[in-house]
């Protein structure tokens, strides 16, 4: 079965898994992966360096695999914690998300000590998640963080677990219109496999360090043919569950009849 995938493009489309994989999961490409880090977890925490391995999902539901990075940073402060990055929506988004954080948390516990460093969870969604008052979201909030705060002072007690989403489904922004870190880095991740040069607003520090990094004609000749090979998965994959899809919308139709 041929998924109809076409690598005509110069950059890599970064919200595949195969192109998120290609750039951000290359242990060579550590500054792009700790300055876009640096964008969106909460202020307060800024990385200075990191180790990191990647771990391929077994899927849970029929929709193939999903790329996670599982990050051990040191901040600017000194302290040490831990970024998990994701980037698709499954049912029960959320509860998956808390679910993945507490493992993580959980897993650094050592008999009954509970020193524990902090787990921020990152996911950078193609689409965008459902809240209760819409209203009070629109196109320019694209960025949410959720952490364990007193409901009435909002005092956060002590650093556990903090989730972020950034949900590129709101971001309308033209390029003219991108003036804040996040905008530019919104745009690149919604754009990069459609342009053909890094534009001028964004051709400088660590944007221009990311259209470096994800220039299919700059890999190796082995980290073409696997981000070649892995977008094939992926289109087949995006394939099988249109024909899902389709089937499942036959047998309504049938059924309704």
């Amino acid at each position: 079965m041929t998924s109809g995938v076409k690598f005509s493009t110069r950059y890599v489309d970064i919200l595949s898994d195969a192109g998120f994989k290609a750039v951000f999961a290359d242990p060579q490409n550590k500054t792009v992966l700790i300055s876009m880090l640096n964008v969106f977890l909460p202020k307060e925490r800024k990385v200075k360096d990191l180790s990191y391995s990647t771990t391929e999902l077994p899927a849970s539901v029929a929709d193939g695999k999903g790329v996670r990075l599982d990050l051990r940073c040191t901040g600017e402060d000194g302290t040490e914690f831990i970024v998990e990055m994701q980037k698709r929506i499954h049912p029960n988004f959320f509860k998956r998300c808390v679910f993945y954080s507490s493992k993580i948390y959980n897993a650094q516990a050592k008999g009954a000590g509970y020193d524990m460093t902090p787990v921020y969870l990152i996911a950078i969604l193609r689409d965008k998640l459902p809240h209760v008052n819409e209203n009070q979201w629109g196109n320019d909030n694209m960025v949410s963080c959720y952490k364990m705060l007193e409901t009435r002072t909002y005092e956060l007690a002590e650093e556990t677990i903090c989730c972020t989403f950034v949900e590129l489904g709101r971001f309308t922004k033209q390029l003219s219109e991108c003036s804040s870190d996040i905008d530019k880095w919104c745009y690149a991740f919604k754009h990069l496999n459609q342009l053909e040069e890094c534009p001028e607003v964004l051709n400088d520090g660590s944007l221009k360090d990311l259209f470096n990094k994800s220039e299919i004609a700059a890999f190796s000749l082995d980290k073409q043919k696997k981000y070649e090979s892995d977008m094939i998965t992926d289109g087949d994959i995006a394939e099988f569950r249109k024909m899902d899809f389709n089937e499942g919308l036959k047998q309504g139709i049938a059924e309704g009849e």
